[in-house]
């Protein structure tokens, strides 16, 4: 390769030095400021982006080298309404119903125009759902959400086995797509819910605990489904411990 002046310049390009020789090498295109556009366009309360080999579970359903093929996972989220959270401190009611519904169209339509988006750049990227189950059993979707958020930096896991993001709470919903496009990560938050044990309180089934690996689950599921079918929702769906965990707002 021919050798190039020190001082010269080519749009796209940085000169890297070895054995006293400059090559040409092509710039890597900055992709995390795209994503970063992306969700400032789509208005997105807070994303974040990890590497899949720190997920540490399996992708329901899912071929094992999905994992390889999609080494990146960017989380988002969106803020649930505090007025329509208001009115399910006595359960939920189809006015909830509704607007949960609404929020998970709103990140499947978030999540397809992110891979869209990827895709047209030259790259792979696998949209899920937000709020799917594939195996009925055990409750379980493609992935967690919750899981690639904590990962992303954008909370924790609290007593009510819910992700908690340090400013609203456990008033978010969350979808992930998952990439071959190369991208910056965040680190976790080194936080807890420390003292709080508002969802304790006001959990109608007993079944958040003070260490969070303790939660019920059965007990959980069980009092949603006797919800569902008291109200005439049609939706295993509850809120109450959402609505007690409101975050700094």
């Amino acid at each position: 390769m021919e050798k190039k002046d020190q001082g010269e310049v080519f749009a796209g390009s940085e000169y890297k030095i070895r054995d006293n020789e400059w090559f040409i090498k092509e710039t890597m295109p900055d992709y995390t400021a795209e994503i970063n556009r992306f969700m400032a366009e789509q208005d997105v309360d807070a994303f974040g982006i990890t590497k899949m080999a720190r997920y540490g579970k399996e992708l329901v359903q899912l071929d094992e080298s999905v994992m390889e093929k999609f080494p990146f996972a960017i989380s988002f989220g969106l803020v649930l309404s505090r007025s329509v959270m208001e009115t399910v401190k006595g359960g939920p009611n189809a006015l909830y119903l509704h607007h949960y519904r609404q929020l998970n169209y709103r990140l499947d339509m978030i999540a397809y125009l992110l891979a869209r988006e990827i895709e047209k750049k030259g790259n792979k990227a696998l949209p899920f759902a937000a709020s799917q189950l594939v195996d009925w059993k055990n409750q379980k979707g493609h992935i967690s959400h919750k899981r690639v958020a904590e990962m992303s930096g954008l909370g924790w896991i609290g007593r009510n086995n819910l992700l908690i993001h340090p400013v609203y709470g456990a008033r978010m919903r969350f979808n992930t797509v998952i990439t071959d496009m190369p991208l910056e990560e965040n680190g976790p938050l080194e936080k807890d819910c420390g003292k709080c044990k508002a969802c304790m309180v006001v959990c109608p089934a007993g079944a958040i605990m003070e260490n969070p690996a303790d939660f019920d689950h059965v007990s959980c599921y069980n009092m949603v489904t006797q919800l569902k079918n008291k109200r005439n929702l049609g939706h295993h769906i509850c809120g109450i411990c959402i609505e007690a965990c409101t975050g700094e707002q």
